[in-house]
């Protein structure tokens, strides 16, 4: 996804203020055993942004009666928002246990807006629940990967989206072996311990994600999966001194993640993974598409202007892809912002394409499945 055109954000509408204050204030709630008296007032502090959003006596009012809407559907907080969102009226925050649910990480966090400066970030929170997107992928290209030139930009951009956990000494041996690999201090961290298991012996064990090679979650029901739900594998898991996984439906019978030991591991942040590897993920896929054709291609050219440069010898081919789960989401940020590209659907978001042109019908949008076809008549026009 391309960050070359960060321009201002539009007025935050009240709808987004809600969202950001309940998402902020599920987050903090679910780590209140950590942050006792930080999180509680994170919550005070969410509950006076919905108070203001609301107005005088309307909406929760105190942080327990926020904390309890936080467990029912969105919809309840909502009330006056725009047809637009009807996307997240049926998401929860906070499952029974008072954990945040995987739709708070996959779809809720692409709504997230930073709140004004009396309720600005604190450090303990994740930069996922008080930036958008853009802020997060910016603060990673700038900072993380400051250069200007483009086989260095390329190659720790993809160092990151390759692993994205792993242990420390073996990421670190990994990065000087990679040529032109840049990433400052502090560019990984402890692995969370809700993506942690922890065995009889009190040794910590965690599982890369087969589809991003990041730390799935682990619930306290034993089920190990991906925050991401389109990376759709799901695990049992099975206790022991080194434990190991059982998957839970018949899906492709793809080798079972091995349990990595947690003591010396590190991963990227949570923002970093989900507006960094995760789309990362299918950029690097599709690119390793392209080039089978016998297509030349160049991965985010000028610093990211677009995602992908596919040459034919005959055509030219520039794409940005979009991995985004809320299709609303989506089409306010193409509206604010015209892409620089194409707009490449990945295969799990093809269903995007129809209702995207109609709402945009100036955009050149494709799908991977036809950009691919395209790209191979082209080679073979070529030859």
């Amino acid at each position: 996804m391309s960050e070359s055109s960060l321009g201002a954000h539009h007025t935050d509408e009240p709808w987004q203020r809600l969202v950001a204050a309940a998402l902020r204030a599920a987050y903090a709630w679910s780590v209140r055993g950590v942050h006792r008296n930080a999180a509680m007032r994170e919550i005070a502090r969410m509950t006076g942004v919905v108070m203001e959003v609301y107005g005088p006596g309307r909406g929760p009012v105190t942080p327990a009666v926020l904390v309890e809407r936080l467990r029912a559907p969105l919809g309840g907080l909502l009330v006056d928002a725009r047809q637009e969102v009807a996307e997240l009226a049926d998401v929860v925050l906070l499952d029974e246990e008072g954990n945040l649910t995987e739709k708070a990480y996959d779809l809720v966090c692409e709504h997230v807006v930073p709140l004004k400066e009396a309720a600005g970030a604190q450090r303990w929170l994740p930069t996922w629940v008080t930036m958008h997107s853009d802020q997060i992928r910016h603060r990673v290209f700038t900072a993380m990967i400051a250069t200007t030139k483009q086989d260095e930009y390329v190659a720790s951009r993809k160092f990151l989206v390759q692993h994205p956990a792993g242990g420390e000494r073996d990421l670190v041996e990994k990065r000087d072996r990679t040529d032109g690999v840049r990433l400052a201090g502090g560019s990984y961290q402890d692995i969370p311990e809700e993506q942690t298991y922890r065995g009889p012996d009190g040794r910590g064990w965690w599982w890369r994600c087969p589809d991003c090679k990041w730390p799935m979650a682990v619930s306290s029901a034993g089920k190990v999966r991906c925050r991401y739900r389109p990376h759709s594998a799901v695990y049992d898991l099975l206790p022991g001194t080194r434990p190991k996984l059982r998957r839970r439906d018949d899906g492709p019978g793809a080798p079972l993640p091995v349990a990595q030991a947690a003591e010396g591991a590190k991963c990227v942040d949570a923002g970093v993974w989900r507006f960094v590897v995760v789309p990362g993920v299918s950029e690097l896929r599709i690119a390793a598409a392209a080039e089978r054709t016998k297509a030349e291609v160049q991965l985010w050219p000028l610093l990211d202007r677009y995602d992908l440069l596919v040459e034919t010898g005959g055509e030219k081919f520039a794409v940005d892809v979009k991995e985004c789960l809320s299709l609303n989401s989506l089409i306010d940020r193409l509206r604010t912002r015209p892409p620089s590209a194409r707009i490449l659907l990945p295969k799990p978001f093809r269903w995007q394409l129809e209702p995207l042109t109609d709402a945009l019908p100036g955009l050149a949008v494709t799908t991977e499945t036809k950009f691919l076809s395209q790209v191979r008549a082209a080679v073979r026009k070529a030859q």
